[in-house]
């Protein structure tokens, strides 16, 4: 527990602290205020309404699968769910750690919280893989991006094709293959059961290809959502020299790099992150913070309604 609670202070360090910097050091608090002083606060509502909406593909995609098994939830229940979710990404390392909430919310299906942690982790990969692809395709169609940041285009093919790699391997293994080892521990035989079962679980969403053909769907659609907001957010920032395109290659790789625990909710990475990309456009570090605060403010938003929501259903 202590270890824990120190790996979580220092990630909590690390990101307040490279914040700090980049905010009096890189950018500046004169600069960042006024570039809020020229935001066209209609495009920020466009930009939230979108970041809405992103909640309802979530939950119909996570609704699909959980119907496989039987769940039997409202699509209100899973809304619910993921702005509950929302709150606590606030307080743990990456944009996953809110799946934790939603992983309890559901351990009542078919197969209980195995079940429940094996659709998670299929919905969850099929979003990744549709970030990725967004982002390699639209990579190929700037070749002088690709020059200009060669490692983030082998970093996509590198992920991607470990992607691949693992569902292959997920495939290829035998069913049963890890109930049947036998173990002398009988707290070791029981993980290896589990993990068998959630195995076939995965196993069994991704040989039903007319649901992963849904499921994908849904995931291309989000993850457009998404980087459609953030477009959106750029132009409430009147950044017009980032081109539409452009977005579809660097945002999925924010949130490829948001999805590793190396501050507490992204804290001083997205900016740091932000910083560097903008400057190929001639944006200065002010325009990266802000967009950054843009961004964790809708977050905060949503956040807020989830922690109501889950005060409330407590009661």
């Amino acid at each position: 527990m202590k270890r824990k609670w120190v790996f979580f202070l220092l990630k909590l360090v690390f990101g307040f602290g490279l914040l700090f910097y980049l905010v009096f050091y890189s950018a500046r608090p004169r600069e960042i205020i006024a570039v809020f002083s020229q935001v066209f606060w209609p495009m920020v509502l466009l930009a939230f309404s979108l970041h809405s909406l992103g909640l309802f593909f979530s939950a119909k995609r996570w609704k699909l699968i959980l119907d496989e098994k039987g769940g039997g939830f409202s699509f209100w229940q899973l809304i619910q769910s993921l702005l509950v979710g929302t709150f606590f990404n606030h307080f743990l390392p990456t944009r996953f750690g809110g799946d934790v909430v939603r992983i309890r919310d559901t351990r009542h299906i078919e197969q209980g919280l195995t079940a429940s942690l094996a659709v998670v982790v299929y919905e969850r990969m099929s979003g990744i893989v549709a970030l990725l692809l967004m982002a390699m395709l639209s990579s190929l169609l700037k070749i002088g991006f690709i020059k200009e940041l060669p490692l983030l285009t082998i970093s996509l093919l590198v992920s991607m094709a470990g992607i691949l790699l693992l569902l292959l391997a997920w495939k290829k293994l035998p069913r049963g293959f890890l109930a049947g080892i036998r173990c002398r521990r009988p707290w070791l035989q029981k993980v290896l059961l589990k993990l068998d079962m959630f195995h076939g679980i995965i196993l069994d969403f991704l040989q039903h290809r007319r649901l992963s053909r849904k499921v994908f769907g849904w995931a291309l659609l989000l993850q457009l959502n998404v980087v459609v907001h953030y477009f959106f957010i750029g132009q409430a920032l009147k950044m017009g020299r980032i081109p539409f395109l452009d977005y579809f290659f660097s945002i999925p790789i924010l949130l490829f790099i948001l999805s590793f625990p190396i501050s507490i909710n992204g804290i001083g990475v997205r900016d740091f992150f932000l910083i560097k990309l903008f400057v190929y456009y001639g944006y200065p570090a002010s325009y990266a913070i802000a967009f950054s605060m843009l961004d964790v403010a809708f977050n905060l938003l949503l956040g807020i309604i989830g922690g109501l929501i889950y005060v409330f259903r407590k009661k």
